[in-house]
């Protein structure tokens, strides 16, 4: 296992939306004679899970009798991100495709110097099962002590999540599939778009607890858990307490916007200056 070989052990893998996008990206960009592409999945490690948050492509040649890859350049651009992130670091790789192959544990042990556990993410960016399918996969050795060793991929379980504003923002451009139209960002449309997703899903939650409650269907204790989570996160504020922290929100955001307007001006009048003389 990889507790034996003192590797840190991977029970779980957390992957940010963002990572799925930038794979999908460079595999449109690649080259023609690129059958896949690979590059670097930059996260943090805790406690078992492996949260990827970022990634980047790295350049490689592959064919049937050999593979090379950019490891300098790999390098370097993870040096450069953790100069942006400190706490983040290389914790493995992808891959487009959904096959392994034997270049594949060559690529992986490149990737287990910098991480002990390097986690391996295939997209399958051909929709071959007429969808996009992932895969996470790490390294158990296998073979004879003191002999001939190797390694075997074996999946892990994954899940894609996501802050709240990401999902906002992913939902609302999910909402312009298959128009060209060009958006428009109207904060107040906005608002009221989201309130009314919110009341839908109160009155599907609403729906569940009474079929429960009448004995229509089995309660669920993680569901239960979960919407005991939601109820305690809601601050028990009175509704006065509400109106003056939105009046003050308010104001603040005025003074923001005036003085951005003077600003504005004063830069209008400086270039008129400037013209004159």
């Amino acid at each position: 296992s990889t507790q034996s070989t003192g590797a840190p052990p991977v029970r779980k893998v957390i992957i940010h939306p963002v990572v799925l996008f930038n794979i999908v990206d460079s595999f449109e960009r690649r080259n023609d004679n690129c059958k896949r592409v690979i590059g670097t999945l930059m996260g943090r490690y805790d406690k078992g899970v492996i949260y990827v948050t970022e990634s980047f492509a790295v350049p490689h040649q592959e064919t049937d009798e050999e593979v090379s890859m950019g490891m300098d350049y790999a390098m370097r651009i993870s040096e450069m991100q953790k100069k942006v992130n400190t706490n983040m670091y290389t914790v493995g790789w992808y891959s487009s495709g959904i096959q392994i192959n034997d270049y594949s544990s060559l690529i992986h042990s490149f990737y287990k110097v910098q991480f002990p556990s390097p986690v391996h993410l295939t997209l399958d960016t051909a929709l071959k099962e007429q969808k996009m399918k992932i895969n996470t996969h790490i390294t158990l050795p296998i073979g004879v002590k003191n002999g001939t060793e190797g390694c075997i991929f074996t999946p892990v379980p994954h899940e894609i999540k996501g802050s709240e504003a990401d999902q906002v923002c992913l939902k609302f451009f999910q909402g312009l599939k298959g128009t060209r139209k060009t958006p428009n960002f109207n904060d107040p449309e906005q608002i009221v778009h989201s309130c009314d997703d919110m009341m839908a899903q109160i009155n599907v939650i609403l729906g569940y607890v009474k079929q429960v409650s009448a004995g229509e269907i089995p309660m669920d204790k993680e569901v239960g858990r979960q919407l005991m989570e939601v109820v305690q996160s809601i601050p028990n504020l009175e509704s006065d307490t509400i109106t003056n922290m939105l009046n003050s929100h308010m104001q603040d955001l005025l003074a923001v916007e005036y003085l951005t307007y003077l600003t504005r001006q004063q830069l209008a009048i400086g270039a008129r200056i400037n013209q004159i003389l």
